[in-house]
């Protein structure tokens, strides 16, 4: 058997306490019970393509880097280049440099 710990709110405490006690066995004893029937009773479905409708619901700008599904490395690489050049340029700024 294996050692855990679950964290219950006051009530779903308090309601489980009262189990065990009625029943006079351990609280740990019901909440094998319960997970166990829970695991009996939820088996698991497997998942189809009809569960992910969500999927191409959005839509996104495009910009020059169409399809950007194909071609998201180099648009994550621009971006982060912008990202430094706007850095580099703050940093230059607040020093008195010259960038020329």
């Amino acid at each position: 058997m294996k050692r855990t710990q679950v964290q219950l709110d006051e009530g779903s405490y308090e309601l489980l306490r009262r189990k065990a006690h009625e029943r006079r066995v351990s609280v740990a004893a019901v909440v094998r019970e319960a997970v166990g029937q829970y695991l009996a009773e939820a088996p698991r479905r497997k998942r189809t393509l009809a569960d992910f409708k969500f999927i191409g619901i959005g839509k996104s700008d495009q910009s020059d880097y169409a399809p950007v599904s194909e071609r998201h490395d180099e648009v994550l690489a621009d971006a982060m280049y912008a990202e430094m050049q706007e850095k580099a340029d703050e940093f230059s700024r607040r020093h008195g440099l010259d960038r020329s």
